[in-house]
């Protein structure tokens, strides 16, 4: 098992934790709309619009992990 398993294994759960939620919210509103006609955006969405996206707060924490590792194996590696 290499160093980076469970912050690996962290990271997945929490990733797939938020995108649930964020998942479960959207389609719980859309159940609640009396029609299916298109409704105005909501003001949430208007405010953060990428927090509300799986996909790149996902990329975003991928990102980040990915910086961690190669900024550890940087520093602790010598010439």
């Amino acid at each position: 098992m290499g160093i980076w398993l469970y912050p690996a294994i962290i990271t997945g759960v929490l990733l797939l934790a938020w995108s649930y939620y964020v998942t479960m919210r959207v389609a719980k509103e859309t159940e609640q709309q009396a029609t299916t006609e298109d409704t105005p955006i909501h003001e949430a969405i208007k405010d953060h619009p990428f927090l509300l996206n799986p996909i790149i707060v996902m990329y975003f924490i991928m990102n980040l992990f990915l910086g961690i590792i190669i900024f550890y194996y940087w520093a602790t590696t010598s010439y």
